[in-house]
């Protein structure tokens, strides 16, 4: 079996901040699961959503995990719903972004979904362009009554992150923990949160939703 070799940079930081929470007990830190500085609002014009993010990255785990080298990533989920006896959902849209923050020109670095980069002097800065930043194609496409739900996740480390990890702590263990399918994603998905627990780094969890209303086409 070959094994990788010993990767520099905030791996080797991340490595040593595994030793030292391996004597505490696993524990995730989360954000609240309803109110918080996550919101969703309608447009009147055609019944969109507009997602308002500002101070989703401001807890202070979230600045100690970039102060640490470790990169941020936000995930929005949004739900379009029909407001009827058994309600129904009509679409959803997923959008993720990545925050890092650069030691060398104390700068941060935006980098959103579509491969957009915005760069930053201030994680207040990044915290502002995020609700600028986000689109989400969702309208309704019939008349009737609707509604939007909203989540989202503020967790460290990237999954490629996580992937280059794995490989220095158990080896390279071939292309089967590496294909590009459903299972081996989610298998992806589930080591960094087990590995982002286990570091007791911060999970930040908000959830929203819109009010009724009515669209008539």
């Amino acid at each position: 079996m070959r094994y990788a070799t010993l990767p520099t940079g905030w791996v080797a930081r991340l490595a040593l901040a595994l030793l030292l929470a391996l004597p505490g007990p696993l524990r995730a830190q989360g954000g609240a699961q309803g109110d918080g500085p996550f919101g969703l609002s309608v447009r009147p014009s055609d019944g969109g959503v507009e997602a308002e993010l500002a101070g989703v990255l401001l807890a202070p785990g979230i600045r100690s995990s970039l102060a640490a080298g470790l990169p941020v990533r936000l995930l929005l989920v949004t739900e379009l719903w029909q407001d009827r006896f058994f309600d129904s959902q009509q679409g959803r849209n997923e959008w993720s972004a990545t925050v890092q923050f650069n030691p060398l020109g104390e700068s941060f670095r935006l980098e959103t979904e579509d491969g957009s980069v915005t760069q930053a002097s201030s994680l207040e800065e990044v915290d502002a362009l995020l609700s600028r930043s986000v689109r989400i194609p969702l309208v309704p496409t019939a008349p009737g009554r609707y509604y939007y739900l909203g989540r989202t996740e503020v967790e460290p480390l990237a999954l490629s992150d996580l992937e280059e990890l794995r490989r220095w702590l158990q080896g390279d263990l071939g292309p089967a923990m590496d294909q590009d399918t459903e299972v081996g994603s989610a298998l992806g998905r589930g080591l960094r949160r087990l590995l982002v627990r286990a570091l007791g780094l911060p999970i930040q969890r908000f959830q929203a939703r819109s009010p009724a209303f009515d669209w008539d086409g």
